[in-house]
């Protein structure tokens, strides 16, 4: 049985988790992903998703799919962190309530360069 409190679950989970409204506000990040990243709470959340993706027409591409209710699997992405760039493979899905895009429930995992260079190279953009 499952006695953890949820909240905490997700906020303490070893892998980034962060969750973008449709007009691409950061609206959740729990703490592996502000650690990646090296970000305080108040320097990510509350920011638009563009401050920090490095590819704008990677961004475009994910937040097109995700409108379309696509779920994204291993999508590479270059982030921006607070002192280097970061390379991030996500996998994520939208939360709807009644058909309406509410926001993102991503899941990213950092990754070394040469293997964010082998997911870049084989992704069906």
């Amino acid at each position: 049985m499952f006695t953890e409190n949820p909240e905490d679950f997700i906020y303490n989970s070893s892998i980034g988790i962060h969750a973008v409204s449709p007009d691409g506000i950061i609206v959740y990040a729990n703490e592996c992903e502000l650690e990646v990243l090296g970000y305080e709470k108040n320097e990510y959340i509350g920011h638009h998703v563009s401050e920090f993706q490095i590819d704008e027409s990677c961004l475009s591409d994910m937040m097109k799919r995700l409108s379309r209710f696509d779920i994204l699997k291993n999508y590479p992405a270059r982030v921006q962190g607070k002192n280097d760039v970061k390379y991030i493979i996500y996998n994520s899905s939208v939360y709807e309530k009644g058909g309406e895009f509410k926001h993102t429930r991503c899941y990213g995992t950092e990754v070394e360069k040469v293997i964010y260079e082998v997911f870049f190279k084989h992704f069906d953009f």
